[in-house]
């Protein structure tokens, strides 16, 4: 037989993540990405919960720790700069969490990472500015059945299995589902930006949060330092924008970067040099913008026959804390239903793909959605919107401080409670 032919839509953390499983069992894998290069941009990302495993088995801790961003912890402080309340980071070794990680880690060292565990692999193929046009499928029943593909150069392939890992605004979702399905992307009412500028003296190594007050959104500014030539600025805010809405339809960064420098202008702390350098600096051209939403797929619809989501095309939370996690195990768990599954009965890869997509999914959507749905009261919580609210928040995160009650906050019981599934086909086929 010859082996399973995989096509991975998208080439971020799921995407490379799944291809490292596959090739264990011999798939010939193509990963395409619609940019030129490895898209290894983006800011600070953490490993959490079961993502801390699920990095040593794949034997990157190491790489991980070399790259990480070591952060002190986090720190809420006033519109004067002042400290209100210092949580100082779990750096122990142990794997424990605050609210800065133990794994602490910029995105594109992670990409870039996950990206060499297969860059030299024979059966693992990447490929740059290519992007899928549409694609159709053979029956279910046939035992033999692929999915064919069109590729916007004209190009054509036959696929065994397609995996959609190419973000929350999915095209391959799209496609799979078919042009009358509702878009489902949830909007959670707010937005989060974040943009580099150039460092300067007193820059705190710290994760910083300010609050800052207004009657129409909740607004926090925030800052973090994983090298000396830049600090990284984020925003967060609540409610509705006209601006920054009309600006995310367009796309176009000039208009983003007007929307939010002037949400953001009369802030205080820092605020009027951030929006400055939003405005004029060469540096903040990394702007990422987007608003808070979820991806929220009715039950069974993860996959549809040979083509399957993983990470956030599945299951996106924006700013959820967890994407990155779910992401690396979303892929192994499909890898590992397709392992368990394939290699029993090799004659019949699309029974193979077509259960093992269904169990993934059985098995991780409760996990990978508990926090989906929320009533967003930690929201409201943490972006005051009056001075008086923002001095109850200060006055509760001090005295957290100083009992140290980050370090016995958990993750839901639902959650914390799951454990990572074994697949010993994927280990004994390490080599």
């Amino acid at each position: 037989m010859a082996p399973l032919k995989v096509l991975i839509i998208g080439g971020g953390v799921a995407g490379p993540a799944l291809a490292f499983w596959l090739s264990r069992i011999g798939a010939d894998i193509t990963i395409i990405e619609r940019s030129s290069e490895i898209r290894a941009t983006g800011q600070q990302v953490d490993l959490r919960a079961q993502g801390v495993p699920m990095m040593k088995k794949m034997g990157i801790e190491a790489a991980v720790r070399a790259v990480a961003v070591h952060e002190p912890g986090t720190q809420f402080i006033d519109r004067h700069g002042r400290t209100k309340a210092f949580f100082s980071a779990a750096q122990d070794g142990s794997g424990r969490q605050s609210i800065t990680s133990e794994f602490e880690i910029m995105r594109g060292d992670l990409v870039r990472i996950l990206y060499g565990l297969t860059e030299k692999l024979p059966n693992v193929r990447h490929l740059f500015n290519t992007t899928v046009e549409s694609f159709t499928q053979d029956d279910e029943k046939d035992p033999l059945g692929k999915v064919h593909v069109s590729f916007q150069d004209g190009t054509k392939g036959d696929f065994d299995l397609v995996v959609g890992a190419d973000g929350t605004g999915s095209k391959t979702r799209r496609l799979m589902l078919g042009p009358d399905a509702p878009d489902y992307r949830h909007p959670l009412g707010g937005y989060i930006g974040y943009f580099s500028v150039p460092s300067k003296e007193g820059d705190s190594d710290r994760g910083t949060w300010c609050q800052l007050p207004g009657p129409r959104m909740a607004r926090m500014v925030g800052t973090r330092k994983d090298c000396p030539d830049l600090t990284r600025v984020y925003m967060i805010a609540y409610g509705q924008d006209d601006a920054l809405d009309k600006a995310h339809k367009s796309g176009d960064l000039a208009e983003l970067k007007k929307g939010w420098a002037d949400l953001y202008q009369d802030g205080g702390w820092e605020c009027e040099r951030f929006m400055d350098s939003l405005r004029n600096a060469p540096e903040a051209n990394d702007l990422y913008s987007t608003p808070f939403e979820e991806v929220r797929l009715p039950k069974g619809s993860w996959s549809k026959g040979r083509v399957a989501l993983v990470g956030d095309a599945a299951h996106s939370q924006t700013a959820g804390g967890l994407g990155s996690t779910w992401g690396l195990i979303g892929a192994y768990i499909l890898a590992g239903e397709i392992a368990t599954l394939y290699e029993k009965d090799k004659s019949s890869p699309s029974a193979a793909i077509l259960q093992a997509a269904k169990t993934y999914e059985e098995k991780f959507r409760p996990v990978a959605t508990a926090n989906h749905g929320g009533s967003g009261w930690s929201s409201s919580l943490f972006s005051p919107k009056s001075n008086f609210s923002i001095w109850c928040l200060h006055a509760f995160a001090k005295i957290a401080a100083s009992l140290q009650l980050d370090k016995a906050v958990r993750i839901d019981h639902k959650t914390a409670k799951w454990e990572l599934p074994d697949y010993p086909e994927l280990d004994r086929n390490r080599s």
